[in-house]
């Protein structure tokens, strides 16, 4: 019975390793909030967009707020993820800022969909509780 459960315990330290590196290269090579705003022509302060599309759209009384957070594994900080939210216009960028844990500031402030300016285009942004 030791031999059984010594075995279980080896067949799962084996499976979270497996995972713990999937994990990883997903982090190192694949994040897309990582790869965003070099996807559509630079940083955000440079003009680059960081959202032009997904489900999400702000609502009327919303702002979005264009954000970096630490991506982390842990203790270990990958990279910086850039991303768009939308939040209460009320609210402001240090409060969304630490809702999230990063760093925000305005972007739109009464956002459309037609919108052409700013890093997060035609309205476009994640939910805070994403």
């Amino acid at each position: 019975m030791t031999r059984a459960i010594l075995r279980s315990f080896g067949i799962a330290a084996i499976t979270l390793s497996i995972g713990a590196v999937a994990d990883a290269i997903y982090i190192v090579g694949f994040c897309p909030q990582r790869y965003a705003p070099r996807a559509h022509g630079g940083r955000p302060e440079e003009g680059g967009i960081i959202r032009d599309a997904g489900y999400r759209f702000a609502l009327p009384g919303e702002a979005i707020y264009a954000c970096t957070t630490p991506h982390r594994a842990g203790p270990i900080v990958w990279h910086e993820d850039v991303d768009c939210y939308c939040a209460p216009g009320s609210m402001g960028p240090e409060a969304v800022g630490r809702l999230i844990g990063g760093n925000c500031v305005t972007d739109q402030p009464h956002p459309t969909r037609a919108d052409e300016a700013g890093a997060c285009r035609h309205s476009h942004c994640r939910d805070l509780t994403e």
